[in-house]
């Protein structure tokens, strides 16, 4: 059995304490390394106390969430040298779609609110409910996942596609921004995210998509949307457009809304009468 110090205890009663978040197994698991009872995990990795650190502890460090016991053994053994073994493990993590990642899977589907489909059923469920299932499903990924680019890159983005999940319905359309929009793409190409990301109910809400109506000439486009997707998501604050340019994209992404009708109920849909059809002019 292994002798634990104060600082070994505090570290694995915080891991126990994320666990015990996430609704994991019970958090005393967290402390078997150093107990002795039964479990497959080694003793933790302790990073180097050096200035310097080695490349596959920098790689860990920037490519997942943090190394696990014996991982960083694992990446060494790819190939003989650490460049060509590093080199392999970032192929592993690329091709996230070959990764068995049945673990982690298996103990997030007793979040059942990340399954709803038609997205109405999202609507039947107290908005507490979803935002705490959401947050223990990415807790639960970010600690059991084998695939750990993938989901350092789902909460990139989702940072980078930031919505609110505090703000009108996007308490129950957030879910499945994350689940539809974020996770299929977060490896992908950016242009496809970010045209799927311009359709999402959450966004659509949360920076008033929906509300970008132009039914008459003299209306006024709401223009949100669109300084947000050149400010934020795509040239950023310095990026060579001028206000004109934001009021000609708003003009672009007019006639989009969110239906409520029955069988409709969260469904994104254009409407020809609520778009501006005349000519734009975009960073010209």
């Amino acid at each position: 059995m292994m002798e634990l110090d104060r600082r070994q205890f505090l570290q694995a009663g915080g891991t126990a304490a994320v666990l015990g978040t996430a609704g994991c197994d019970a958090p005393h698991k967290a402390l078997w390394p150093y107990t002795g009872l039964p479990n497959e995990a080694k003793p933790p990795f302790a990073p180097p106390s050096g200035d310097s650190i080695d490349l596959a502890t920098h790689t860990l460090n920037r490519l997942t969430f943090g190394a696990r016991p014996g991982q960083h053994e694992r990446i060494l053994r790819l190939a003989k040298r650490e460049e060509d073994a590093v080199d392999k493990f970032i192929d592993e993590q690329l091709a996230s779609e070959k990764i068995n990642d049945d673990r982690a899977e298996f103990r997030v589907k007793k979040f059942e609110t990340l399954a709803l489909a038609p997205i109405g059923e999202f609507y039947e469920f107290r908005p507490h409910i979803l935002r705490e299932e959401l947050t223990r499903a990415t807790l639960t990924r970010a600690v059991y996942s084998e695939r750990q680019l993938y989901e350092v890159m789902v909460r990139f983005w989702s940072d980078h596609f930031n919505i609110d999940i505090s703000k009108g319905e996007c308490k129950w359309l957030k879910p499945a921004d994350d689940r539809d929009v974020i996770r299929p793409h977060a490896l992908g190409k950016f242009p496809e995210l970010l045209a799927a990301s311009a359709r999402s109910q959450a966004m659509l809400t949360f920076l008033d998509g929906r509300e970008n109506r132009v039914r008459k000439p003299e209306d006024r486009p709401n223009e949100n949307y669109a300084r947000e997707l050149l400010e934020l998501h795509t040239l950023g604050i310095h990026g060579g457009y001028t206000q004109q340019d934001v009021m000609e994209i708003a003009r672009c992404l007019s006639g989009w809304r969110i239906g409520r009708g029955l069988f409709q109920v969260g469904k994104v849909q254009f409407e020809p009468g609520l778009h501006d059809n005349r000519t734009k002019t975009v960073l010209g």
